[in-house]
């Protein structure tokens, strides 16, 4: 795989994140909620926001969002998906700096997207950007590995075409850039089963959203198509499969 920066790995990725990355359940907005950290009339700001899943439940929960995103197809994707959301915008910027003003949030969130940050200057960030009493949320879909045969061979192909792949895993659950991000807060942890049936092209639209995947450009590329295939004509169901993910979020006020 081409060696490209953070912001640049999903340039040519932005249909098939559209169509096949999970979204967020409702769950972690209404958990937010009951928690005291969101109030009606709140602003959240998204850094990483990329296509808009992770914004969309809490526009949907009536929330102004404020989108942050390096990289401007993801954006410009991004700002399609959710133009029927009069309470969202998007920026240019990054988690390190972000464009915003200064106390401009009441809570700052990443969906799936924490593990590009510089962790000491994104947090220092987040400080900055969030108002008084604001809080910060780190979300994750995680794919479970386990508990069918389906599961446990998609982990399997990935572990086989994924360029990067085990480097980029383990770097989604560093529990210590997790602490050091909220420190000296120690973050509330909360969990929601988020599972999703997938036909073949939404599979393969999964396949081609991850950055550690072969390209059709790449020579690796007919091999994992062919492996990706098989997979789902072995394991699908009335024309589906069932990928099975856990929505982590990790929480905490900040300022």
């Amino acid at each position: 795989m081409t060696n490209v920066s953070a912001t640049e790995r999903f340039t040519d990725r932005a249909d098939a994140y559209v169509r096949g990355r999970p979204s967020y359940p409702a769950a972690i907005v209404e958990h937010l909620e009951r928690e005291g950290v969101l109030k009606s009339g709140m602003t959240v700001a998204d850094i990483g926001v990329g296509t808009g899943l992770s914004a969309e439940p809490f526009l949907q929960g009536g929330y102004r969002v404020i989108g942050v995103e390096p990289n401007a197809a993801m954006r410009e994707a991004g700002d399609q998906q959710l133009s029927t959301f009069a309470g969202y915008r998007s920026v240019g910027g990054t988690a390190e700096d972000t464009s915003l003003p200064d106390a401009i949030a009441d809570l700052v969130i990443a969906g799936q997207a924490f593990h590009w940050f510089d962790v000491a200057r994104a947090a220092h960030e987040a400080r900055r950007i969030a108002r008084p009493g604001g809080a910060a949320a780190l979300i994750w879909n995680d794919r479970q590995s386990t508990g069918s045969a389906f599961l446990a061979g998609y982990e399997a192909l990935l572990r086989a075409h994924g360029a990067d792949y085990a480097k980029l895993i383990h770097r989604h659950v560093d529990e210590k850039a997790i602490a050091q991000f909220f420190a000296p807060a120690v973050p509330k942890v909360a969990t929601f089963d988020n599972p999703r049936e997938l036909e073949r092209d939404d599979l393969l639209a999964l396949a081609a959203s991850a950055s550690y995947l072969p390209t059709p450009q790449e020579a690796q590329y007919p091999a994992m198509l062919q492996a990706l295939n098989e997979l789902f004509d072995g394991h699908a169901r009335q024309g589906k499969v069932q990928m099975m993910y856990r929505t982590r979020m990790h929480y905490a006020t900040i300022n």
